[in-house]
C-alpha cells in the first residue's frame, strides 16, 4: 500500500492517487550516456579510416592507373603572354606642329565709283526715286560690291540727258559700246540683280 504524498490517501498498487491525481511513483531518471575513454574513441576513428581505405581499394579493383602527385615545381616557370591588340611595339616619334598664318581674306571694294565718261554705256542695277534718299541707293550699291560686281556707283538722272529725272541710278561699269555692257549682264543677274539691263548714258 502506498500513501499519497500530497493528500495522504491510501491507494495500493495505483500509479496515481485516486483522490487528488498526484503520481504515487517517482519517474525513472533519464538514462545517461557515459562517455567512452580516449583510447576507445581513438580506436573507433582508426577503424573508420581503415574501412574507408579498404572501400577505396575494392572500388578501384585491378586498375593500373597511377595517381601522380606533383611534389615540387621547376625553379623557374616561364609564362608566355599574348600581345595586347592596339598597343605599339615601338614609340612613335612626335610630329612637330607647323602653324602657318592664313592669308587675309580678300575684301570687296566698299568705295563707290563716280561716273567720268561724257558718253558711254553701263549696266543699270536699280533705280531709286530721289524721295527715297541717296542713302538707300548707296546701300544697294554697296550690296552689289559685296556680291563681286566692279565699278559700282550712283548717278542722279537729272544730270544726264536721256534718263528720266527724279531717280538715283545704281550702275556697274562704264563701257564704250552697248555690246560690251551687255556682256556683263549675266554677272549682274548672277549677283541677284535679275532686272539689270544695259543703258546708254550721256551728259
Amino acid at each position: 500500500m502506498t500513501d499519497c504524498p500530497r493528500c495522504g490517501a491510501v491507494d495500493a498498487g495505483e500509479e496515481y492517487c485516486l483522490t487528488c491525481g498526484a503520481p504515487l511513483r517517482a519517474p525513472d531518471p533519464e538514462p545517461r550516456i557515459r562517455a567512452g575513454s580516449p583510447a576507445t574513441v581513438l580506436g573507433i576513428v582508426v577503424l573508420a579510416a581503415l574501412g574507408a581505405l579498404v572501400a577505396i581499394a575494392v572500388s578501384r579493383g585491378g586498375s593500373t592507373n597511377k595517381t601522380v602527385v606533383a611534389t615540387s615545381l621547376p625553379a623557374r616557370t616561364t609564362i608566355r603572354l599574348a600581345p595586347v591588340l592596339g598597343t605599339l611595339a615601338a614609340p612613335v616619334a612626335s610630329v612637330p606642329v607647323v602653324t602657318t598664318s592664313a592669308a587675309p581674306p580678300v575684301q570687296a571694294a566698299t568705295t563707290l565709283t563716280p561716273w567720268t565718261l561724257p558718253d558711254g554705256y553701263t549696266v543699270v542695277l536699280a533705280s531709286v526715286t530721289s524721295a527715297s534718299g541717296r542713302a538707300t541707293a548707296e546701300q544697294i550699291a554697296k550690296h552689289a560690291l559685296a556680291q563681286g560686281l566692279s565699278e559700282v556707283g550712283v548717278i542722279n538722272s537729272k544730270d544726264f540727258s536721256g534718263l528720266a529725272p527724279g531717280y538715283l541710278v545704281v550702275f556697274s561699269g562704264a563701257y564704250s559700246s552697248e555690246a560690251d555692257a551687255s556682256q556683263h549682264l549675266a554677272q549682274a543677274k548672277t549677283a541677284g540683280f535679275a532686272a539689270a539691263y544695259a543703258r546708254h548714258v550721256t551728259r
